[in-house]
């Protein structure tokens, strides 16, 4: 089996980035979108495109009217993979979406310049971007303060050449009393701030298939202890793309020509992403100092090593 670079500081106490992963065997999308008692559920094969769902209730009980709304969408295509959901409530009403995404792309790698070493080392970026939004109509629920009126969870995965996962998630808790608090981590660690680029450094096979996945899963819930007040949730696209290809280099860092396929046609050696999404040069924040190891490696090919950066310039 041929070396892989891995960012191995943020990787090793990482149990999600180590996990098992059992991707299916072809693009799909599933959205499900629940208010009160309507549940609107779909699911979609295939690549690109996109799905939705959408539900409303109104109603009245126990004295008091209500009425909840929810959306979610997904978006895959090549070197693109999004997810989209919206929650809203009045009175007692409650909403929830959940939604999941898979997208995978075949890559091949081809070396322009004669050389005659076919293990290469490709350096690429991975942009996150997107945000989240919450409000609520502040009240004190029975039993006194502290109680969570809403959640939004959201994880993205990335994964490359069949060996690779890595990981960035997000957890947004609101607050019945109007407060609203989001964490997120990049593998293990903890990021105050995690829409940006990621730069990567892998060991790829020249004339090989190298394989590109993306996955989502988001969820959401919204009033679930069906307390009379107005409140809105919402998962403003978190998005993963593809950051296009700096450079692709030998063993020893010396930089070589190439051209790079796909099975979908994309362009991998360019971004996927949006321009809002591309950092300033000046911007690029080295995290683990995985550059020096590259030219090490060509003395030893058989252990596994770390590249990796991070700039936190996308997003919201």
């Amino acid at each position: 089996m041929k070396p892989f670079l891995l960012a191995a500081s943020m990787l090793a106490a990482s149990s999600m980035a180590h996990a098992q992963f059992w991707p299916p065997d072809e693009p799909v999308q599933t959205v499900n979108a629940t208010a009160g008692r309507v549940t609107d559920a779909r699911t979609k094969t295939g690549s690109p495109g996109t799905l939705s769902a959408s539900a409303t209730d109104t109603g009245a009980g126990l004295g008091h009217a209500y009425s909840s709304s929810a959306w979610a969408s997904t978006r895959i295509g090549p070197g693109v993979l999004s997810g989209s959901a919206s929650s809203r409530f009045a009175g007692t009403g409650s909403a929830s979406t959940s939604l999941s995404a898979y997208q995978r792309d075949t890559l091949t790698f081809q070396r322009t310049d004669g050389g005659w070493d076919n293990e290469l080392v490709v350096h690429y970026n991975i942009v996150i971007a997107g945000g989240t939004s919450g409000s609520i109509s502040p009240i004190t629920p029975p039993g006194g303060a502290g109680k969570t009126a809403g959640s939004l969870d959201w994880t993205l995965v990335h994964r490359l050449d069949d060996s690779y996962l890595t990981a960035w998630d997000s957890s947004t808790q609101l607050g019945y009393d109007g407060s609203l608090t989001t964490t997120s981590h990049w593998n293990s660690g903890e990021m105050g701030r995690i829409y940006g680029v990621y730069s990567f450094a892998a060991a790829i096979l020249a004339g090989s298939a190298t394989h590109l996945e993306f996955y989502m899963e988001l969820s959401s819930t919204l009033n679930t202890l069906g307390l009379v007040t107005t409140g809105v949730l919402s998962a403003d696209a978190p998005s993963i793309y593809w950051g296009g290809i700096s450079q692709v280099t030998d063993w020893y860092g010396h930089r070589v020509n190439y051209q790079v396929s796909s099975a979908s046609g994309f362009d991998y050696a360019l971004s996927a992403a949006p321009i809002s999404t591309a950092p300033e040069p000046a911007s690029w924040a080295l995290l683990l100092a995985g550059a020096a190891l590259i030219g090490s490696l060509a003395t030893r090919r058989s252990r596994t090593s770390a590249s990796a950066t991070h700039s936190a310039t996308a997003g919201r």
